[in-house]
Formats: structure tokens, C-alpha cells, sequence
């Protein structure tokens, strides 16, 4: 009996954990029309929407240093892949998808895998970013972190923790073409 009142206890305090503001909300969806196996560079879109250029050189910086560490190369012509983000101050209302985990659907190219619509209500301060197809301009992937802007004491390395937790969303690879 007592080892099942310790297991509701420690069920509560997580569950509370769950729900202490300024706890990060990380997601991401991405398109079907993607050919994820055959992206290998990338560059980035201009900064937009953010009052700061040392802001944007830390993240900018600190998403460098992910698609770097899974294989991509900057490439200053004809990359593969453009690379947008964004934070928005305020609230925001998004249009997500469930889907099937991004690693299997790459594998298998499931031509009946379906999106299951989801909306979200995201708080301030979310951070967006954008996969972009550079050939189609087309949105491949997105990876998003709310209330990112809640410390108000942030540092310049502060979004590197961030981005790594977006692209913890994106398990893939560059491609290994020769």
C-alpha cells in the first residue's frame, strides 16, 4: 500500500512539473512532398520579425550547429535547403498535424499516410523554424518552441538549448550521395 501512495505522489509531482509556467512547448510537423533523402546543404532566408542582430546570429549560430552535426553543409550556391525562422511576440494560433514519426516515414514513403489536423494555441514567444525546399519553395519541415522568450534574464547562448530541443525533432541525415 505504501509503495502505491508513492507511486500517486510522484504521479502528482510530475504532473504538476507538467504545468509550472515557462516550461518549453516543442513540436513539429512536416509535408509529404518532402525528398528528405535527397537534402544535403543548406542556407539561410534573411532574419526577419526579430529586433535584434545578436539574436538572430544566435540562432542563426545555434541552427548551424544542428543541420552541421546531421550531415548538411552550408552551401552559399544551390543548396538544397533554405532555412527560415521566426519569433512571434504574441499568442499565436497554429495549425499543426499528427503524423506518423518522421524518421519511419521517410524509411517507407507511405503514399496513404494521412495528416491529422491539430490546432494549438501557442503562447508568446514562439520560435519557429522552417525547412524549405529550395527547388519548390516548399515548406518540408517545421519545428516550433513556445514561450521561449519567458526568461527575461536570457543570454546570448540562451536559444542554443532551444533549437537543439526543435531539432531533436528532426532525426534525419544528409544524404550520403557521392
Amino acid at each position: 500500500m505504501k509503495h502505491f501512495i508513492g507511486v500517486l505522489v510522484l504521479l502528482a509531482v510530475v504532473s504538476l512539473a507538467g504545468c509550472m509556467p515557462g516550461k518549453l512547448f516543442v513540436e513539429h510537423d512536416y509535408s509529404y512532398e518532402g525528398h528528405f533523402k535527397n537534402y544535403e546543404s543548406f542556407n539561410f532566408l534573411e532574419c526577419e520579425y526579430i529586433d535584434s542582430t545578436l539574436l538572430c546570429s544566435d540562432i542563426q549560430e545555434a541552427i548551424r550547429h544542428q543541420m552541421e552535426a546531421r550531415g548538411y553543409k552550408v552551401a552559399n550556391r544551390g543548396p538544397n535547403l533554405l532555412i527560415s525562422y521566426n519569433i512571434f511576440r504574441n499568442d499565436l494560433r497554429f495549425r499543426g498535424y499528427q503524423q506518423p514519426v518522421i524518421k519511419d516515414w521517410v524509411v517507407s514513403e507511405d503514399g496513404d499516410a494521412t495528416y491529422k489536423r491539430i490546432d494549438y494555441n501557442l503562447d508568446e514567444g514562439t520560435l519557429m523554424i522552417s525547412l524549405i525546399d529550395a527547388e519548390t519553395y516548399q515548406v518540408i519541415w517545421k519545428g516550433y518552441a513556445s514561450r521561449v522568450t519567458r526568461n527575461p534574464n536570457f543570454k546570448n547562448n540562451y536559444f542554443k538549448g532551444i533549437v537543439r530541443s526543435i531539432f531533436d525533432q528532426y532525426p534525419l541525415l544528409a544524404s550520403a550521395r557521392k
